[in-house]
């Protein structure tokens, strides 16, 4: 384990050095490209072929390159994915059920990263609101669509974001015009489930609150295969002046699923988003929130919680970029890490140079339940700017014996005394979500996880 903080800009490495092809080659990408270009508007195939050709040149990145140190992408590089086929009937029951129980004012259901209904369900939005499946919205909203995709990423610099554009199919789109608040929460399920052949998906969401609008917005992902599932899914979110954002992240995945989501932000002045990210499990995750404070006023709170045990890693990478002065960040990332888990923490907070006034505070803490856990955690600060108000911390600990040894004496059995502090550790960002039967739901899970513990341990 290690916990590292630096406010050094890292030197550029020789292509060779950063980055690798997959190890199949990029025919069978070009390949799935080529699948979906039949139906697609001509502005939409310039931008895939664009994506494309980034990706080609940035390929995969490797351990040499900073941000991916501690982070091996050769189970997703060496895979030779393809395209999901179309949901059967028979598949479909497999988003039937509500995850949460929240009364949504819209709900979009996808399996395999495809939608399952043209239009939303349990639809109580306010007229002007729009929530489509984003194949539906390329037509449906072509202008704020085309307007809107890649606005809020550069895909020329992000290998996966890019390999994400050259093949997006569906996803959810959310534009809430100015002025308007939606009252009951957005919820986009995405499903997975057993494949036949690996399977790449590469869902991406497109949320647009205008001036004055408000709005919470619920991303689940969920689902289990014993086969390869990987999806590399982009969210880009941008926010007009005064807009607030809720935005609630779940990765509940299992057995053979792989998980890189990237989660991309543009704020104006006086906005704010709240986001609250909660993974758990599978093979392989990586989360990556960037947020842009580009005017006064603007404002980001950030709250993390990762669960791992077994042979997995969960990544979790933050970049806050203040490039207007006034303007506010907070973090705070919480890790439990068990068996022989590998957990990374990467924040970053750029403020730029003119940001007079800007506050950031920014903490990870992780608890280690065995000697194999490993946490690499490394807050950063990167700062051009006189008159700021910045801090960073990072904390790796065991649970406190003490504690322990004071709820034994008060008659409570060594193993439940466990689960109790593991509990109020990881409830304190639970908490921050304001969304009860959520918040109900992943309490559930943590209480879940907790429980089969030391029965999957001891497997």
């Amino acid at each position: 384990m290690s916990t590292r903080a630096t406010t050094a800009i890292p030197r550029p490495l020789p292509r060779d050095a950063r980055s690798m092809p997959p190890a199949h080659g990029f025919t069978l990408y070009e390949e799935a490209m080529q699948q979906l270009e039949v139906a697609s508007p001509s502005w939409l195939r310039a931008l895939r072929a664009h994506a494309l050709e980034a990706f080609r040149r940035m390929g995969f990145p490797t351990a040499r390159v900073e941000d991916w140190k501690y982070t091996d992408v050769s189970p997703i590089a060496r895979e030779p994915f393809s395209l999901p086929p179309p949901p059967s009937p028979d598949l479909l029951a497999e988003t039937s059920r509500d995850r949460f129980g929240i009364n949504a004012s819209a709900t979009l259901r996808f399996l395999l990263g495809q939608a399952t209904h043209e239009g939303v369900q349990g639809c109580e939005l306010p007229n002007t609101v729009r929530v489509h499946p984003l194949r539906v919205a390329l037509t449906a909203e072509e202008a704020l669509v085309r307007r809107s995709l890649g606005s809020s990423i550069a895909s020329d610099e992000a290998p996966f974001a890019a390999l994400n554009t050259a093949l997006v199919q569906d996803g959810g789109f959310v534009h809430v015009p100015a002025g308007t608040r939606v009252a009951a929460p957005i919820q986009l399920l995405f499903v997975n489930t057993t494949v036949a052949r690996p399977t790449i998906l590469c869902p991406r969401n497109l949320i647009v609150l205008e001036d004055g609008a408000a709005a919470t917005v619920v991303e689940f992902w969920a689902g289990h295969s014993p086969v390869a599932v990987f999806t590399n899914a982009v969210t880009e979110i941008v926010l007009g002046r005064g807009a607030t954002l809720t935005h609630l992240r779940i990765v509940e995945e299992r057995d053979g699923l792989m998980h890189m989501g990237t989660t991309a932000v543009r704020q104006a002045a006086d906005s704010v988003y709240r986001s609250r990210v909660f993974t758990f499990g599978g093979r392989w995750a990586r989360v990556e929130i960037q947020t842009r404070l580009e005017d006064a006023g603007a404002a980001t709170y950030l709250d993390g919680l990762f669960i791992a045990d077994g042979p997995t890693l969960v990544d979790h990478h933050t970049a806050i970029d203040h490039v207007s002065g006034r303007t506010t960040s907070r973090q705070l990332y919480k890790g439990v890490l068990d068996g022989s888990a590998h957990g990374v923490f990467n924040g970053k907070v750029f403020v730029r140079p003119g940001a007079l006034k800007s506050d950031a505070q920014q903490m990870n803490k992780n608890l280690l339940l065995s000697d194999d856990a490993e946490i690499d955690t490394k807050p950063q600060l990167e700062i051009f700017a006189d008159d700021v108000k910045c801090s960073h911390g990072a904390a790796i600990g065991r649970l406190d014996e003490s504690a322990l040894f004071y709820l034994q004496s008060r008659g409570i059995a060594a193993e439940d005394a466990r689960r109790l502090l593991i509990y109020a550790f990881a409830n304190e960002i639970v908490e921050r979500v304001e969304l009860e039967p959520a918040r109900a739901t992943l309490q559930g899970i943590l209480r879940r996880r907790l429980a089969a513990a030391p029965e999957e341990n001891a497997a």
